[in-house]
């Protein structure tokens, strides 16, 4: 477990994933168990071997580095980058230096908290990749192309009750299903900004953070573009290369992926129901569902992004309409633009691209990621190493003095309402209750277990009668205990508040709170500063999630 302390934060906490509600089984086996999953993945994230032999193994130099910093080098300065992403530009066009990876789709106002979590860790991966000798750099891959514009156009702040807001804007759309990157932000984004601006405290950090959303968020700019320049300013003194890869450049440099993917089709499916099946005996899941007809590539056709599948050999728009190969690749030449890949194939296009020696992947990544590895032979590279992002619950002071008050901390709190009430209601009311139910519990126990022997010796089919006799003493235990604390909580309103305001703060809609809540929410009380302190606390080394006071 990690544990540390630092000025200005009450306390740093780590708590392994274990822990953690609603961790995968892959992922804990990644973390803690990696020889269990080593078949589908490149390397240890934790085992400095791994970035070595993997770093032997990616093209040190190539022309296609220049022109992929040109690209990058245009791209940064359209999103008003600083000097040190510039640098970082610099150093990857150059042999030898590698990049760390990593990416979310372009969300509402930057999105939920775990996309700043997720820069941050890849901004200190880079650093200790290069103090080990491998020179690298970070790059934020804005993930515009997919459709689904529903899943990003809502973000939630908190009003002073920890009641979440609900912010939105619901975008101008070119088609029905265009790629989210080319959708504009409406009027919606000023009522959205107002909303976020009254649920934060006056001063300096609310105004320079609404003086910055409302010069990159605002009515007529794309979706990538405001999310790039947002991001930009909170993340180029670090050195963040930003790359946007809806861009006709950015295509024809990964050309060659498209037409690997259309003509060898049937092949790379093969290997991902293969490697389907395989997480599944390993009692793993496969996040991506692949049939008989999948391919890897999405058509745009007037605007709106098309499946492409494959059947009998011929391949067909949105199930339907016959297209050939022929007329696809054409397609690649001609528009640049009107071929896009779809979850697994978009990191192998990435990795073609950039020099990438790692990808920093949140939870659900992982999964697909073991998935996508198995295509990476086909394309001649070799997959990154996966390195878990940083996971992070903020405790601000109110939140943390309640914490005290019932001596209950997050773990509590995520075990949900009826243990956080026992707890609350165990401190809070009537002192000494809790513990004197527990030793009733415990005298209880002493009575029945002398029995034990005397029904062993009488008549030893007896004893599961006598096991059930103490399961059932134990669950009306239980049961009484339960209502003795709602009884103390109905009692005492404060304590019901309180509980409720745990439950809101730390875990939102009964989830993650770095899943449902803005980031900007936490930078609009704390600062710019608060990155700071959370890159203070992102380690190379340590996979546990962390709970931080500010």
């Amino acid at each position: 477990m990690c544990q540390c302390k630092m000025e200005f934060l009450v306390n740093c906490t780590g708590i392994p994933y274990t822990r953690v509600p609603r961790s995968s089984t892959l992922l804990l086996d990644y973390l803690y168990h990696y020889d269990r999953v080593a078949s589908f993945y490149s390397g240890s994230p934790f085992a400095p071997l791994s970035y070595k032999t993997l770093a032997s193994l990616i093209p040190s130099s190539g022309e296609g580095r220049q022109h992929l910093a040109e690209v990058l080098r245009r791209q940064n300065e359209a999103f008003g980058a600083a000097e040190p992403t510039f640098a970082g530009i610099r150093r990857l066009s150059q042999p030898g230096t590698f990049a760390v990876v990593t990416g979310q789709q372009v969300g509402l106002l930057s999105g939920p908290a775990f996309t700043l979590y997720k820069a941050l860790t890849a901004v200190r991966l880079a650093q200790a990749l290069s103090e080990q000798g491998l020179p690298a750099v970070p790059v934020f891959w804005l993930a515009d192309q997919d459709h689904d514009l529903e899943e990003v156009a809502h973000i939630a702040t908190f009003d002073d009750g920890y009641e979440l807001i609900s912010l939105t804007d619901r975008g101008e759309r070119p088609a029905a299903r265009s790629s989210v990157g080319h959708v504009k932000l409406s009027g919606e984004i000023d009522r959205a900004l107002g909303l976020l601006e009254r649920s934060l405290p006056a001063g300096e950090p609310r105004e320079r953070l609404l003086h910055d959303l409302r010069e990159t968020y605002r009515p007529g700019a794309t979706w990538a573009e405001a999310f790039g320049c947002f991001m930009a300013r909170l993340f180029s003194r670090w050195g963040v290369v930003l790359l946007d890869p809806l861009d006709e450049a950015v295509h024809r440099l990964g050309a060659r992926v498209y037409q690997q993917a259309l003509a060898r089709a049937g092949e790379l499916r093969q290997r991902l129901l293969e490697r389907s099946q395989a997480l599944l005996q390993a009692g793993y899941h496969a996040q991506v569902h692949v049939t008989e007809e999948s391919t890897l590539v999405f058509v745009t056709q007037e605007g709106n992004r098309v499946a492409l599948t494959q059947r009998d050999g011929e391949f067909l728009l949105d199930g339907s309409e016959k297209i050939s190969l022929a007329e696809l690749k054409a397609r690649a030449e001609t528009q640049p633009l009107g071929l896009s890949p779809n979850v697994l194939l978009r990191p192998v296009v990435q990795d073609i691209l950039l020099p990438t020696l790692a990808y920093v992947a949140g939870p659900s990544e992982l999964a697909y990621l073991g998935q996508a590895n198995a295509l990476y032979a086909i394309f001649g590279r070799p997959q990154p190493v996966i390195f878990p992002r940083a996971g992070f619950t903020l405790v601000d002071r109110r939140i943390q003095h309640l914490m005290e008050k019932y001596r209950v901390n997050v773990e509590d709190v995520w075990q949900g309402e009826e243990h956080l009430g026992r707890r609350i209601a165990a401190t809070g009311i009537a002192a000494g209750w809790a513990e004197r139910f527990d030793q009733s519990e415990q005298e209880l126990a002493r009575l029945l277990e002398p029995l034990r022997q005397d029904v062993e010796t009488l008549d030893p089919t007896l004893l599961d009668a006598l096991h059930h006799t103490q399961e059932k003493v134990q669950y009306q235990m239980d049961r009484l205990r339960g209502k003795l604390s709602r009884a103390a909580l109905q009692r005492s309103e404060l304590l019901g508040r309180h509980a409720q305001s745990l439950l809101r703060f730390l875990t939102p809609r009964k989830s993650l709170q770095e899943r449902e809540v803005s980031g900007v929410y936490f930078l609009g009380r704390v600062g710019y500063e608060l990155l700071d302190r959370l890159l203070a606390h992102v380690r190379a080394d340590c996979s546990d999630h962390q709970v931080l006071a500010y």
